[in-house]
């Protein structure tokens, strides 16, 4: 149900919610990896310092195997466990942000900017970092849309055009 301060923004577009379940198996994966990487890092490099000889490059690329997988797990499992019922409602004036326990209603002039860091390569499609719009507010705080949230490109794109357009009419 739309609040006042929801309806106030104009028209409902539409719910783009975020398959959180999703991101938790990613993250269960991504943890998994980065443990089974670690657990052939570490005689790996037992056996180049007792032992000497070459194989640091090795070395090397399973510990950074491992650090990304644990990385990727644990910030994304913390973000699984604090972002249930996680929705994006675009507006026709603003973006209504919500998860469990948390309502943000924000017109079109309290976002500051935007940055889009998405990585399109099939790891980043994996990883949900396909989209990593980060929404910048003018109060401080941000917002991060990923590409666990469905349609995830097209709600970047709009949300994109509608800052553009807003800095340009301030101006």
């Amino acid at each position: 149900m739309a609040t006042e301060a929801e309806r106030a923004l104009g028209t409902f577009i539409r719910n783009h919610p975020t398959d959180n379940a999703r991101r938790g198996r990613v993250a269960i994966g991504a943890l998994l990896v980065g443990l089974v990487f670690s657990a052939v890092a570490i005689p790996v490099t037992i056996a180049l310092f007792s032992e000497g000889g070459d194989g640091a490059q090795f070395a090397g690329l399973l510990w950074g195997g491992a650090l990304i997988g644990l990385y990727g797990g644990i910030s994304s499992g913390l973000r699984t466990l604090g972002r249930h019922g996680e929705v994006f409602v675009l507006r026709e004036d603003g973006l209504v942000y919500r998860r469990t326990g948390e309502t943000r209603v924000l017109p079109w002039t309290a976002v500051r900017g935007v940055v889009e860091r998405g990585q399109g390569h099939a790891l980043g499609r994996l990883m949900g970092w396909d989209v990593h719009l980060v929404i910048r507010l003018r109060d401080g705080g941000r917002l991060l849309l990923t590409g666990y949230t469905e349609d995830a490109a097209r709600l970047t794109a709009e949300i994109q055009t509608a800052v553009a357009a807003t800095a340009a009419h301030a101006r």
